[in-house]
């Protein structure tokens, strides 16, 4: 990483004292063929002017814009934030002409270099967008650089113009030149995956692996404490260097952008991701934050390195199609908690509890029976990004099944191998075969086949080319209890088994106490000569049985009741100035059999008015019921009769194996304890 101070008076001295050498150095510093100098001046408006320096090779040359960002899967139209544009060569005007929506011709013949200047503006605060204010700026390569479209192989250097008072700026690109807040890109690849971040903000410096590592703070404003982070951040990493046996790079930076917003995106040697300043305080939003910081680590190995075969080179202008992003999202999105666990920063039961999410999220999304993972990753460019009120009944994400998937092959592959190999040694073993020539899917599962000791082919086809419901039965090797799916009755049963077993101990003991008293009773007397105060006390409750022994009848002991089931209709709602308009419909609900509508409003229940959730109206009725339901259909008046149904809730935790066998605790240990086989 790379932050700058303007304060250069120990430079200037050296410059002074050694004028030949500085003359040296310059000249070794000549500009590259694409060079900007961006101006951040007008940062207050949220406007950046860049001005790209461009030498010409033939009579035109055309300019081009990215459409979309590497690690966020959607055309993104990065040009609908130029405001305008002025082409000049020699303080003369060249003429251009736009061609496609990102792309800008000009007419460069008799010139040897040209000058393309445009206003941009930045006012998205996300970590696939620019955002530039009077406290700070973050500029994302892909949304903010026009470049040559035929020279991305070329070095391109930029040159920050920092506003009065700003001090600093940070990115993961090298220094170019003498001048502070100048940094060089091999190529524009290279200038895509840098984010820089510029104005107040702060560096904590830590040593991982033997590498520089900085967490940048921007917008810190005194509610974070930076140097704990750090720390943690440190343990973090060491996690995951500890998992790949290998560090691939030689300074990394963990840009964090404190702007009451969220998201992270992966890059080769840094990260820019975003939080809250409330976050720090909170222990588990501080968890949060530490899991999204894990998440994007991860990645410098799980995607910026070992890729799927087709994002090996990118297509900044058109979608890139893969089946893999379960892989690459997925599998991170399963480590990111697991490094957590390992580094001692949550507790097993904190992780497990996190893991239960995923597990619940994919169980409760009707879309899991509708797409499969390998759909869900080949239509991330048309869906994941573009959710609407129907999503959930019809999409899975890659990222939570994904996560979950990746559990399921953790728990396949340690079980079939007694231990000795795990999803640890598959991806360091991608890692050595495709770090540099990208995977395809088969490859993968050819590898985690070779790892586990046995053809895991039919495993894969149903976990990730069907819509079959995932099989949890492995993960009791490793100790942890296959998820519970029973309805919510039955869970309360189980909760009141040690209540009805209390029942049973506290029946045998009083009537081990009346059989004393009647054993010590005057012979001849039988039964009625039991104390008669004993007997009184004794309340009864069940009905004597004819010819049954009628001296004594045991007590009972009321338990819990059973849980009233819950009325549910199947659809959500949303209030908005007293209207209650209808959000979600699940299919096969009681909503769905009526033809209740996304967007219907609903007036009145059984004529009385509605103005807020229409669950929490449905609470004053039983399951069964039906009900009038008064709505408005763009503007037309509707009665629909209504049979409330119930909810059937289900409880998807993990729960650890309360009396784990030696090998289970052994399994367990390797999973997320501290010592793991690195062997291969």
């Amino acid at each position: 990483m790379r932050w700058h101070q303007p304060a250069v008076l120990n430079f200037c001295l050296i410059v002074c004292f050694l004028g030949g050498v500085a003359t040296d150095l310059v000249a070794q510093s000549k500009p590259a063929e694409v060079h900007y100098t961006v101006d951040l001046t007008d940062a207050k408006n949220h406007y950046l002017t860049i001005t790209v320096e461009v030498s010409v090779k033939d009579k035109t040359t055309e300019m081009m814009m990215a459409v979309w960002t590497p690690g966020s899967y959607l055309i993104r139209e990065y040009a609908r934030n130029i405001d305008s544009i002025e082409v000049t060569s020699a303080g003369k005007n060249l003429k251009f002409e736009k061609t496609r929506k990102n792309r800008w011709l000009v007419q460069s013949d008799g010139v040897k270099s040209f000058q393309f200047k445009y206003r941009l503006y930045c006012n998205e605060m996300s970590v696939r967008t620019n955002w530039v204010g009077n406290q700070y700026a973050m500029i994302n390569g892909a949304p903010a650089f026009v470049t040559v479209a035929d020279r991305l192989a070329e070095k391109h250097t930029v040159q920050l113009v920092l506003p009065k008072g700003w001090k600093r700026s940070a990115t993961s690109l090298r220094s170019f030149g003498n001048s502070p807040h100048s940094f060089v890109a091999e190529n524009f690849d290279e200038l895509v995956d840098s984010p820089i971040v510029a104005g107040n903000i702060q560096v904590y410096p830590f040593n991982a692996g033997g590498i520089e590592h900085q967490l940048v703070n921007v917008g810190e404003s005194g509610y974070w404490n930076g140097t704990q982070a750090a720390t943690d951040l440190k343990r973090v990493v060491e996690s995951h260097q500890e998992m790949w046996g290998v560090v691939p790079y030689d300074r990394y930076l963990f840009l964090n952008m404190i702007a009451e917003t969220g998201g992270g995106l992966e890059h080769d040697n840094s990260t820019l991701i975003m939080t809250s300043r409330w976050s720090f305080r909170e222990k588990s939003r501080y968890t949060s934050w530490l899991s999204l910081a894990s998440h994007e680590f991860f990645h410098t190995w799980n995607v910026r390195r070992l890729r799927p075969k087709p994002l090996v080179k990118y297509d900044y202008e058109n979608e890139v199609y893969t089946d893999g992003l379960w892989i690459a999202e997925g599998i991170t999105s399963y480590y990111q908690d697991l490094a957590l666990v390992r580094a001692g920063l949550i507790s097993r039961t904190e992780y497990l509890s996190r893991l239960s999410r995923d597990v619940e999220s994919v169980q409760r999304t009707n879309g899991r029976k509708v797409q499969s993972l390998k759909e869900s990753s080949y239509d991330t460019w048309i869906k994941f990004y573009r959710p609407d009120e129907n999503s959930s009944n019809t999409r899975i994400s890659y990222y939570s099944k994904g996560a979950v998937v990746a559990f399921l092959l953790d728990a396949k592959i340690r079980k079939l191998s007694n231990g000795e190999k795990s999803l640890d040694h598959v991806m360091r073993q991608m890692f050595e075969n495709y770090s540099t020539s990208g995977f395809t899917s088969k490859q993968f599962r050819d590898t985690a086949s070779e790892v586990a000791g046995e053809d895991l082919s039919a495993w894969f086809t149903s976990a990730i080319d069907s819509t079959d419901e995932l099989d949890y039965s492995d993960i009791s090797a490793m100790g942890v209890n296959v998820p519970n799916q029973k309805s919510e009755s039955e869970e309360k049963a189980k909760e009141t088994a040690p209540i009805k077993k209390q029942v049973e101990k506290t029946k045998s003991k009083k009537q081990k106490r009346l059989n004393a008293k009647r054993d010590r009773a005057p012979r001849g007397k039988g039964d009625s000569a039991v104390d008669k105060k004993t007997t009184e006390a004794v309340k009864t409750t069940e009905a004597v049985k004819p010819g049954a022994n009628k001296s004594v009848t045991l007590p009972t002991v009321s338990s819990r009741p059973a849980p009233k089931p819950r009325p549910w209709l199947g659809m959500g709602t949303s209030s908005e100035d007293g209207r209650v308009t209808v959000s979600s419909v699940q299919p096969k609900s009681p909503a769905s059999d009526v033809g209740l509508n996304i967007d219907d409003e609903v007036i009145a229940i059984n004529g009385f008015r509605i103005s807020r959730s229409v669950d929490n109206r449905l609470s004053q009725y039983e399951v069964g019921d039906e009900i009038e339901m008064l709505i408005s259909r763009r503007g037309q008046l509707m009665t629909i009769r209504v049979t409330i149904g119930k909810l059937e809730s289900q409880s998807y935790r993990l729960r650890y194996v309360s009396k784990p066998s030696a090998e289970q605790k052994k399994q367990l240990d390797l999973w997320v304890g501290t010592t793991r086989s690195k062997s291969k």
